[in-house]
């Protein structure tokens, strides 16, 4: 080979070697913006924007990587969403084998949300479209989880919503029972000395029944009570809810108990009036609660304790132990399935309990309510 022609080969490697060092650091350089670009929209998310805000926040940080137009459109939870931002193409860019159109991409959540959204770029192909590619993927991918969690959001919101109303329903089902045992007790006066009784009967349990009815009042008016924990004394409230349902109840024993009042009242209204129909039957025996302290241990607090019988009425069908705080199981005709589970619920959000045995004669309950309030460990200052 000739001094001439190794002289071409050696500036044909140079000039190739010039330009994969140029290529590589335009392309280096191409990607550092574009992950500079990444982070960005990254912090974008982590500002906690509304989904329809994320767009417009956004675009100009796509608008730096190149694509030329953004289109949004669609139904927000009945909203019409119809917005673009940046120059729409005055008509499509030639394709080729390796060209590549707008993007567009497609959001939805049930019936709620569905949003088409289209980008489009200045180039159809190569690395600068590649990267551009990516920081929009991330876009979406950041309004798509923006989407998720606030459409999440609604469905817990939803959800809570519907625990609540099922809650108010039931309590209403009670106070209106309540209503009737009342009218009951009045109708069946024949003399004036039962009149006498059932007058001074409703006289003790008006009091009662008003504090309900302004708790009920209050939730309708989606301004439900919040009450602290308190000290109460379980004798006086379980002999309230008791006669409030109708039923004489024999108590033996003292105890305390560490609950908020509303949640003590729900939990022994929702089991006396579930259960008062067998109480209240001619010839049933009245029931007997008994109540006790448990000391506190080396790994639990100290308890109050409320035990109990309710006997099952000749013919009634019978329970399945599985079922018997299931939601929506009611071992009575016509019963919602929701007293016994409410009264758990209410008990177990105060960090008590209600169990359960049942046998051939009935149903052996057991409350367990926290007896004190928590200890709050003391930290050296």
């Amino acid at each position: 080979m000739d001094s001439a022609a190794l002289t071409n080969l050696s500036l044909v490697c140079l000039a190739a070697g010039l330009t994969l060092f140029v290529t590589s650091r335009r392309l280096a350089q191409r990607a550092r913006l574009y992950q500079a670009g990444m982070q960005s929209l990254l912090q974008l998310g982590a500002k906690g924007l509304e989904p329809l805000d994320i767009p417009p926040a956004a675009w100009p940080l796509l608008r730096a990587g190149g694509w030329q137009h953004l289109q949004l459109s669609g139904d927000w939870f009945g909203y019409l969403v119809d917005s673009e931002w940046g120059q729409k193409p005055a008509q499509p860019v030639a394709a080729g084998p390796k060209s590549r159109g707008p993007l567009a991409f497609r959001l939805s959540s049930g019936n709620d949300v569905l949003l088409v959204m289209t980008l489009s770029h200045s180039v159809v192909g190569g690395e600068r479209r590649l990267f551009a590619d990516q920081l929009a993927r991330v876009f979406v991918l950041l309004l798509e989880s923006a989407l998720r969690v606030r459409t999440e959001a609604i469905s817990v919101a939803m959800a809570e919503r519907a625990r609540l109303t099922l809650y108010l329903q039931h309590d209403m089902r009670n106070l209106a029972q309540w209503v009737g045992w009342v009218c009951a007790d009045f109708n069946d006066c024949q003399q004036y000395e039962g009149l006498l009784a059932a007058a001074r009967r409703l006289q003790k349990n008006a009091p009662l029944a008003r504090e309900r009815a302004q708790r009920l009042v209050a939730s309708i008016a989606n301004n439900p009570a919040s009450q602290q924990p308190a000290l109460l004394d379980l004798r006086s409230a379980a002999g309230n809810a008791a006669h409030l349902a109708g039923v004489e109840v024999h108590i033996s024993g003292q105890a305390q108990a560490w609950i908020a009042p509303a949640l003590l009242a729900r939990a022994l209204d929702n089991l006396f009036s579930n259960l008062s129909p067998n109480w209240r039957n001619p010839g049933a025996e009245k029931p007997v609660l008994h109540l006790q302290t448990i000391e506190a241990g080396p790994f639990k607090a100290a308890a109050s304790e409320v035990r109990f019988f309710s006997p099952s009425l000749q013919g009634q069908r019978q329970i399945s132990p599985a079922k018997l705080f299931e939601p929506f199981a009611s071992g009575r005709p016509g019963g919602l399935g929701l007293g016994l589970y409410q009264a758990r619920k209410s008990l177990q959000e105060a960090g008590g309990d209600l169990s359960a045995e049942i046998d051939a004669n009935g149903i052996h309950f057991a409350l367990t309510i926290p007896a004190s309030a928590p200890v709050v460990a003391s930290t050296a200052g």
